[in-house]
């Protein structure tokens, strides 16, 4: 194969990059090829994202590919173009397995190491042999990995090292530049991280500015020194408040990220006409969205230890990517349709979606009671917010919840205040015991 076959020079640089149409059943072998690199690009992009949403600032980043991905819905109406990663996403696959095995190889060579070390000591001649050949297969593995990486990422090119030096010696050529220059900036293309982080940031700071209010009235009687009547009737008021807000904000959310307006997601008008022009659809995957969301809070009724945060995330985005996906491909159909149905249809739809998501609003409520996160548990709504319960991130070891620290302290006076009350009433230590004489009384 020629050094020019590395990138082909296509109308489409990344044609060759993503894993393109399925073949047919008629072609088995590749057919199976295909379903192999879909599946692992699929689980690498749910793996980055995970690993982006469990750091604190890059969380942003993979809110706003989500929103990204609902845009792209929306606009075509086609859930397979919600997939945008996915033109990348084997490639990214290719390179976390060969990455895997030759990391298995340098642990084993570690390992052998290690044992040397403990039964032959420092100085010995096999242990220093073995010191030198972990150092020199370090070295060997990071050059052989980017090299691979710049060649393109293949199959093939994990696995001849002779040839991605050949190619890496062609760049010398103007031509050969030009065409890594283009993969270069196609790619750039499809990532965007700044204009995605920007989508992320405008649809995570319109989504509070709907949910503050009405969550802050929620919770006013969830805290254990709010028990009068007037704190009840606030977090009354709060959850009516809540139920137009579920029942809008998933549709503003997908219209702000189609206009790319913030102002956008203010425009309720829009949103309602294209409600009542198909209310079954709205309610539909208005169900599927709280449904698909509502186990991300069971994960908050017992906190995991925060380094262990990375286990959930993946599930996070696994439950939150098709939910946004079923919503803007309803937004799709609620804008394409004219002129509302009659009122016989969309009144039925809202009688049913009243108590629904007055159900939900209750759940809400009750999460503040059942979470260790206390309070601040409404607030991380996972349908609108990102993938992630934030307030995990201000979590120490001991717990973050105020309650539960204010208990812990609490603790610690009634274990220190018998000690203080010991030392104030415990009658002072008699000297030695002095022996009794002969006819003492």
């Amino acid at each position: 194969m020629s050094s020019s076959d590395a990138f082909p020079a296509t109308a489409d640089p990344l044609a060759g990059v993503g894993p393109g149409s399925f073949p047919g059943l008629r072609r088995p072998f590749r057919s199976l090829w295909w379903l192999v690199k879909t599946a692992l690009g699929a689980a690498c992009v749910v793996l980055v994202l995970a690993i982006m949403a469990a750091i604190p600032g890059l969380n942003i980043l993979t809110l706003g590919y989500l929103i990204q991905a609902q845009k792209q819905v929306a606009v075509s109406g086609r859930f397979r173009d919600g997939f945008p990663l996915l033109k990348i996403a084997p490639r990214l696959g290719i390179l976390a397995l060969f990455t895997l095995l030759f990391g298995l190889l340098l642990r084993w060579q570690a390992t052998r190491l290690s044992d040397a070390l403990v039964l032959l000591g420092p100085q010995h001649p096999q242990t220093q042999q073995l010191q030198f050949l972990v150092v020199l297969l370090k070295w060997l593995i990071a050059a052989h990995l980017l090299a691979a990486v710049l060649n393109g990422s293949t199959f093939a090119c994990f696995l001849r090292p002779i040839r991605n030096i050949r190619r890496l010696l062609a760049w010398r050529h103007y031509e050969k530049r030009q065409e890594v220059r283009a993969v270069l900036q196609a790619l750039l293309t499809v990532l965007s991280p700044w204009q995605h982080f920007v989508t992320g940031l405008r649809g995570f700071f319109g989504a509070v500015v709907w949910l503050l209010l009405p969550t802050s009235l929620l919770v006013s009687y969830a805290a254990p020194d709010r028990t009068r009547p007037i704190f009840g009737v606030l977090s009354f008021l709060g959850g009516l408040l809540l139920i137009p807000v579920l029942a809008w904000l998933p549709w503003l959310q997908v219209q702000q990220a189609v206009q790319g307006r913030f102002m956008a997601i203010f425009s309720v008008g829009v949103v309602r006409r294209a409600i009542r022009s198909t209310p079954l659809t709205w309610m539909l995957a208005t169900i599927l969205l709280y449904v698909l969301t509502f186990p991300l809070y069971l994960a908050k009724i017992r906190l995991l230890p925060q380094d262990s945060q990375l286990v959930l995330t993946p599930v996070f985005v696994l439950f939150t990517y098709p939910a946004r996906l079923i919503t803007a491909w309803a937004w799709h159909r609620g804008s394409q349709v004219p002129a509302p149905t009659t009122r016989w249809l969309h009144l039925p739809a809202r009688l049913i979606m009243f108590p629904l998501l007055g159900l939900y609003s209750f759940f809400l409520l009750l999460t503040a009671s059942i979470s260790e996160l206390g309070r601040n548990a409404p607030f991380e709504n996972q349908a609108f917010l990102g993938p992630v319960p934030y307030a995990q991130w201000r979590r120490s070891d001991s717990g973050s919840n105020p309650s539960a620290t204010g208990k812990t302290q609490q603790d610690d006076n009634n274990q220190a205040q018998p000690e203080r009350s010991d030392g104030k009433q415990q009658p002072e230590q008699p000297g030695p015991a002095v022996k009794d004489t002969v006819g003492q009384p």
